[in-house]
Formats: structure tokens, C-alpha cells, sequence
């Protein structure tokens, strides 16, 4: 982890607070509500980064892994389990708490404030148990397979199409009352930035179909992750708004299924 000077500002500024706040890469002092608004549009490029890293050190696991000639498909699990371990290291498993709490609230069938009761219960149930067990497992067995078949840039790419999903929800609902985070990014996703959020992920869309994801997959990636952006916004307003849990599922989820519809 390195700690960097705040004094960086425009878009290298922007790009250095939104790897600060999505990773532990680097630092940033002097963190505010303005700069984080701010950084939000570069939440995509930090995830590139963070991509890069992840698909960097499974690389590395599966060459060392062939070297010693560690059969398959043992080599490829290894490389999925290290590009699982980089991801829950430089996030600090940062969303997943999302995805488990969401999870048990979703799960208890309760409404209301009981709802939020439940959200914000820093104690892991069952149904954000079963949740955790299930999106890690997928993570991990996704990543070996793309490692298994040399596609690095589903790996490369899944991070940055997460956070940009996220944005695209936030832009799509209001913030519940007390979230303090949704009501940050929900504040601040203008319709500017959710069209420039748009054109990131018509463009990562592109670059899947010039790297040579079929067509049919192309609009199967696009249409199922429309169809996660409606559960969780539909989940949502059920409740009176978002959260940044939700924010967080919608990250995690994005991500899996770009992995998933790129296979």
C-alpha cells in the first residue's frame, strides 16, 4: 500500500481518490465529500487497475503452476484461487459485505425498517452465509476457467463493467434516507455522467466482440445484466431507496456475470 500526496488533482486526482476509496493500492489524504463525488467517473479506470493486478498475479500463479508441471486442471484452480485471494486482498473484500447483508435482508422476508434493521446488522446470517459460499465459489471457478482457455481480458475487463453497472443503478434510484454512502453516489450521478457511464459500457461491449466474443454472447452480456440492473432496482424501491450495500451487489453480481456471458 502506497500512500500518496492529495495534492494530484483533475484526472489523474479524480483516478488516484477512486483507487483509494476501491482498493488499498494507495492512499489519499484528505478524503471529502467533494472529492468522492468527483471520482465516481473514474471509478472504470480504477477498475481496469484493479483487473490488471488480479489477472497479473493469476498469470503468474498458473506460469509458476505449469512450470512445475502441477497438472490440470489443479494448475488453472490455482490461478483462479490466486486471483480470487488478490481481489479479497486489495478490496479488503470490500462489497461482498454487500452481498451478505443484502442477502440476509432480502432472505428474511421482512419490510420496513425491519428491512433496514437487518441491512445494517454487522452480524453474518445464514442467507448472507449461503450468499458468500456461492459468489466466491463462482468467482474462483470463473476466473480458473477463463485462465484455463488464455482469456485475460474478461478478467481484465469484469472489475471495471462492476463499477460501472453500480453507477448506472445509482442513476436509476434514489437513495434510501439514511444511507450515507447512496446518497453520495446517488447525489452525484448527474445524466451526464450516467451517459458517460453508458459509452464506457457500449465500449467495453465493443472490445469483447473485437476480442472476438460472438455476437450472441455480446447481447446476451448486455441483456442479462439489464436484467440484474432491474432486480436490484426494483428490490430497491420496494424498500424506499438505495444503500450502498446495494451498490455493492450490484457490483459483485455485474462482475460474475461478465465472467459468466464472456466463458
Amino acid at each position: 500500500m502506497r500512500s500518496l500526496p492529495a495534492g494530484a488533482t483533475g484526472i489523474l486526482g479524480r483516478y488516484l481518490d477512486a483507487l483509494s476509496f476501491l482498493s488499498r493500492l494507495v492512499t489519499r489524504p484528505g478524503q471529502s465529500e467533494e472529492r468522492f463525488r468527483a471520482c465516481l467517473s473514474a471509478f472504470a479506470p480504477a477498475g481496469l487497475t484493479l483487473g490488471l493486478v488480479w489477472a497479473g498475479a493469476a498469470l503468474a500463479a498458473l506460469t509458476v503452476a505449469r512450470a512445475a508441471r502441477v497438472p490440470a486442471p489443479l494448475a488453472e484452480l490455482l490461478a483462479g484461487w490466486i486471483w480470487l485471494l488478490a481481489l479479497l486482498w486489495t478490496t479488503r473484500g470490500l462489497h461482498w459485505d454487500g452481498v451478505a447483508d443484502l442477502a440476509d435482508a432480502c432472505g428474511s422476508g421482512a419490510t420496513g425498517d425491519r428491512f433496514w434493521q437487518i441491512l445494517r446488522d454487522s452480524r453474518l446470517g445464514a442467507f448472507g452465509g449461503m450468499a458468500l459460499c456461492a459468489g466466491l465459489a463462482g468467482a474462483l471457478l470463473l476466473a480458473a476457467a477463463h485462465a484455463a482457455k488464455g482469456q485475460w481480458l474478461p478478467l481484465v475487463l469484469a472489475p471495471a463493467w462492476g463499477r460501472c453497472c453500480s453507477l448506472m443503478l445509482a442513476a436509476a434510484a434514489p437513495a434510501q434516507g439514511g444511507g450515507n454512502l447512496g446518497r453520495l453516489v446517488c447525489g452525484a450521478m448527474t445524466p451526464r455522467r450516467a451517459r458517460g457511464q453508458q459509452g464506457l459500457l457500449g465500449g467495453m461491449l465493443l472490445l469483447s466482440w473485437l476480442a472476438g466474443l460472438p455476437a450472441g454472447r455480446v447481447l446476451l452480456l448486455a441483456a442479462g445484466q439489464y436484467f440484474l440492473h432491474i432486480c436490484l432496482r426494483r428490490t430497491a424501491l420496494a424498500h424506499g431507496g438505495l444503500s450502498g450495500d446495494f451498490l455493492g451487489t450490484s457490483i459483485e453480481t455485474a462482475q460474475l456475470w461478465f465472467l459468466l456471458a464472456a466463458l
